[in-house]
């Protein structure tokens, strides 16, 4: 299978989850349908973000379990842990549900500040010679293009309160009203925002960055992101929802976090039981391992 492929998608999805389903009415936890005209949050929005910065901030990491549709072709689910105290880290297993006639087998992702590493599957450890893991620096990443660099620059900046910054930047945060979540008592906000003022609310992305972003999202036909997110009496973030129409499908991304300051082993695999893409196919970035 094509590993840079699936180290582009990995870096967009578990870092971000971006993604989404404009137009249709918002289901809470429970699934039940939100009310179709939430309250204004009656806090000031800037201090509601500082409260919840202020906590994640404090706790530098959470278990996440993510979930990305994209319309009826196939699912990826994103689930480990991650740690945000300097950009994003972690552990993660990546798979993948689709009508494709050949499986994609689940794949053991770790993100570290300067490189990620992809487990090679069992059948393919003889063909790289007998080593378990493939690197790619997080440097060589960007070097692929605008899209590289618009996907490290987000990874750096990436944690739980993202998707709140993405609210109050827009202006359209509204409080739905309490609800149960996995269990834990939550409150329950929502919004849409323009994805072009919320790819230019990012911090973290340079102005090529943006340009980058609002063009792709140009060619997709994507226009707005609804977010829905539930945050504990702890101010900590415990489920966020993002819906996107593009052109071609209605994608949705739906990440749950749990046991919050978890300890999350951030050594990386040893540097002789590893080989990088550039490596074996002589800069080919669409080789194959």
């Amino acid at each position: 299978m094509r590993f840079r492929k699936v180290l582009a998608v990995a870096a967009a999805t578990a870092a971000l989850g971006t993604v989404s389903a404009c137009g249709s009415k918002p289901v809470s936890a429970t699934g039940k349908h939100a009310p179709s005209s939430p309250s204004p949050v009656a806090v000031s929005p800037m201090a509601y973000l500082l409260k919840v910065e202020d906590a994640t901030a404090k706790v530098h990491s959470a278990e996440i379990d993510r979930t990305v549709t994209v319309g009826t072709l196939h699912e990826m689910r994103i689930a480990g842990d991650n740690d945000w105290t300097n950009g994003l880290q972690g552990n993660v297993t990546f798979s993948v549900k689709s009508s494709a006639p050949t499986p994609v087998p689940p794949l053991r992702i770790e993100i570290r500040s300067d490189a990620m590493y992809v487990q090679v599957p069992p059948q393919k450890v003889a063909k790289v010679g007998g080593k378990h893991w493939v690197k790619e620096p997080l440097a060589l990443l960007a070097a692929q293009g605008d899209g590289g660099k618009a996907e490290t620059d987000q990874l750096r900046q990436a944690n739980p309160a993202m998707e709140v910054r993405m609210l109050i930047a827009s202006g359209d945060l509204h409080k739905v009203g309490p609800e149960t979540v996995s269990g834990t008592a939550a409150t329950h906000y929502t919004g849409t925002l323009n994805l072009a003022k919320l790819i230019a609310s990012k911090q973290g992305l340079t102005p090529d960055d943006v340009k980058f972003l609002q063009k792709e999202v140009a060619a997709q036909g994507a226009a707005e992101d609804h977010i829905d997110l539930w945050i504990n009496n702890d101010n900590l973030p415990v489920k966020t929802q993002e819906q996107i129409q593009t052109n071609t499908a209605k994608i949705t991304s739906t990440t749950d976090y749990s046991n919050y300051g978890v300890a999350v082993d951030l050594s990386a695999p040893a540097e002789s039981d590893t080989f990088t893409l550039h490596s074996v196919t002589g800069g080919n970035t669409s080789g194959a391992a």
